[in-house]
């Protein structure tokens, strides 16, 4: 209760409840960011960076292996993510969480591969043209189901393992794979064949 003067008379006024929800738990923050993502202040700013930046620099993580450098790139990609969250669409909003984490991982994996370039002339490690497509189909059907599958993933070819990853877990097609590293779309699907062949192998010898 606190006393107001209003016509030189002090009157008792009883303070309004603040009905604006705080943001105490990670489920109030991704329903405030389900409501209006294209509208957010710092504070609320501050609040995705700290919720998301784990699961980013596990995203960043699989590109490069330096935490630092991973910090960075993540650090980079919440800049990007904010300059273009009016940009980010979702009409599905029972899979917002889901698919707003799937849009910023596209945006991190992009930052690191940008990040991998800066440092040298070329992504590629042995040379593929498009002859090698005809060699190797694409067996999507091959799915693989490994326990510790990442410990697997790291024991690829650096290229096959950025491929692997790309399309298999963040979701990018080939052209768009094949423009992040400086590749063509074919030999982007030769890495993919040849990780897939590659973790088989690897997991037989596993099971042995």
């Amino acid at each position: 209760m606190f006393l107001s003067l209003k016509n030189n008379f002090w009157h008792p006024v009883r303070l309004k409840a603040n009905r604006r929800k705080k943001l105490g738990t990670d489920n109030d923050l991704v329903e405030v960011l389900s409501r209006d993502w294209q509208n957010i202040g710092d504070k609320l700013r501050e609040r995705i960076y700290k919720h998301y930046w784990g699961y980013l620099m596990g995203v960043a993580l699989r590109y490069v292996s330096d935490r630092d450098t991973a910090g960075m790139v993540v650090n980079d990609s919440f800049m990007k993510i904010f300059s273009n969250l009016k940009t980010f669409e979702c009409t599905d909003l029972e899979n917002f969480n889901k698919i707003l984490k799937g849009w910023m991982a596209k945006i991190t994996a992009r930052t690191a591969l940008n990040e991998i370039r800066k440092h040298k002339a070329s992504t590629l490690q042995e040379p593929l043209t498009d002859e090698h497509d005809w060699r190797f189909p694409v067996m999507l059907q091959d799915n693989l189901h490994v326990e510790n599958v990442w410990d697997l993933i790291n024991n690829l070819n650096p290229n096959y393992r950025k491929v692997f990853t790309l399309y298999e877990i963040e979701g990018f097609n080939h052209d768009e794979i094949a423009e992040l590293m400086g590749i063509t779309a074919s030999s982007s699907r030769v890495y993919l064949v040849r990780a897939k062949e590659k973790l088989k192998m690897l997991y037989r010898t596993l099971m042995v």
